[in-house]
């Protein structure tokens, strides 16, 4: 076939030429949309990982949050603290001590087997009662009340439980009694600057007995918190 203007001959059509008076040209491959598959995959994956950053973020803030509140309701276990030493202020020492008040939430003895936490599986447990339902119909020897619940602010309400730290109720003086106690050091001693300084009284006769206060706080998202303090007066 000739060029009816410059009588150059053209070579013949094929499947992968296409003619122009300038000259014979290869056509493009076939697209097969490998790059578009490759892209999508890409795509997918970054649509995850944004997920599970978010996510990630999402759980960070909540256990920042959970642990400030635990915190708080920590901190908030010393209304409980201070309202024990208050009320064992009016009665620490005289004989209204000797005996229970399970009104005001006061033991006169230990109660060693008493399970604070209520986690222990001792079948021989004590509990307190401290959200005052009679102990949720748990299975124990004995159901404690402790004192009547206060408001701590920040949305925590505070109960707590105060123990004589002694094996049984009555004088704390009695020798049938065992008490954990302290003597006083307002005594002083000539030998002080002796080796042998212990053979000298320098105590006061009498002992006082120590008082164990347990506070309980439940403050936002059920958050529970424990404080223990012992004291003397």
């Amino acid at each position: 076939r000739t060029n009816p203007f410059s009588g150059e001959i053209i070579a013949p059509r094929g499947p992968d030429n296409f003619s122009t008076f300038g000259g014979n040209h290869k056509l493009p491959a076939q697209q097969s949309g490998v790059v578009l598959f490759i892209a999508l995959i890409v795509l997918v994956a970054m649509t995850l990982a944004g997920i599970a950053l978010v996510r990630s973020v999402d759980t960070g803030n909540v256990v920042a949050g959970n642990l400030a509140f635990k915190q708080g309701a920590t901190l908030a276990g010393d209304a409980g603290t201070e309202a024990g030493i208050t009320w064992l202020q009016t009665v620490a020492g005289s004989a209204s001590s000797y005996n229970d008040q399970p009104a005001a939430g006061y033991y006169a003895t230990s109660q060693d087997t008493l399970d604070i936490t209520g986690s222990s599986n001792d079948p021989n447990r004590a509990l307190v009662d401290w959200d005052f339902n009679n102990c949720n119909g748990a299975t124990t020897t004995a159901c404690i009340t402790p004192a009547p619940a206060i408001s701590a602010g920040a949305g925590n309400t505070v109960t707590f439980i105060i123990h004589r730290l002694c094996l049984s109720s009555g004088d704390p003086n009695n020798t049938a009694n065992t008490c954990a106690n302290y003597k006083s050091t307002t005594s002083t001693s000539p030998k002080k600057g002796e080796l042998k300084y212990g053979d000298d009284k320098r105590f006061e006769p009498l002992p006082k007995e120590y008082y164990r206060i347990t506070s309980r706080t439940v403050g936002p998202r059920n958050t529970v918190g424990f404080v223990e303090t012992i004291i003397h007066f």
